[in-house]
């Protein structure tokens, strides 16, 4: 059973969504928008990403009228370095169950209690471990955090570059991440993210 014919039976209302980005200009066209809705709709945002995508993220959301130090100020952004967090939750190769509560469950669940809007999420954590190659790690994280959304309300985009799944060794690792997802999006301009997704690799798990 994929992680969206869980959330439908058991009407869960929040979501995870996977998209395969082919640039950082892209990833920060797609991001920045969807931390902006969040923004108009009075979520908290929170965002756990590489520094150098951040600033590409943060800026085209300055362009969209969305200011970083008003959003610090009035307590709706909470923005973490995904390079040293990963440490924090791992292992060995494997993320540590205990570790990411400590670290990532308890902030998530001081962020949904507190946002009556509600909580948005961007993670670049499982990006990580992609780009090291551990695919596993990958996919057990992207476990503890469906485990974290059996417990809070929020919203969780995870965002990967195409280029890791670019070899057809990774096929059945792909979809098995598709799978821990309830949705997975497709941007035009990644047109190697939009073909891996539209392979049969992905199509038993993708929602969109």
């Amino acid at each position: 059973m994929t992680e969206q014919e869980r959330v439908l039976r058991r009407s869960v209302a929040n979501e995870h969504i996977l998209q395969l980005f082919d640039t950082p200009e892209s990833l920060g066209n797609v991001v920045s928008a969807f931390l902006s809705e969040g923004w108009e709709q009075g979520e908290h945002l929170l965002v756990i990403a590489k520094p150098r995508h951040w600033s590409r993220i943060v800026e085209r959301m300055r362009r969209r009228g969305v200011s970083e130090n008003d959003a610090i100020e009035q307590g709706r952004l909470t923005v973490l370095d995904a390079v040293s967090i990963l440490p924090q939750i791992m292992r060995g190769n494997h993320p540590d169950p205990e570790r990411f509560q400590h670290t990532i469950g308890t902030l998530v669940a001081r962020l949904s209690s507190r946002t009556r809007g509600g909580l948005r999420a961007y993670g670049e954590l499982v990006e990580l471990l992609a780009e090291e190659g551990n695919y596993e790690g990958a996919r057990q994280l992207e476990g503890l955090w469906n485990d974290l959304r059996q417990q809070h309300s929020f919203t969780l985009l995870c965002g990967y570059s195409a280029a890791h799944f670019a070899d057809t060794r990774t096929a059945f690792t792909l979809k098995a991440i598709c799978g821990c997802h309830t949705r997975v999006q497709r941007n035009t301009s990644d047109l190697l993210g939009s073909w891996l997704l539209n392979d049969e690799r992905a199509e038993a798990a993708d929602a969109g």
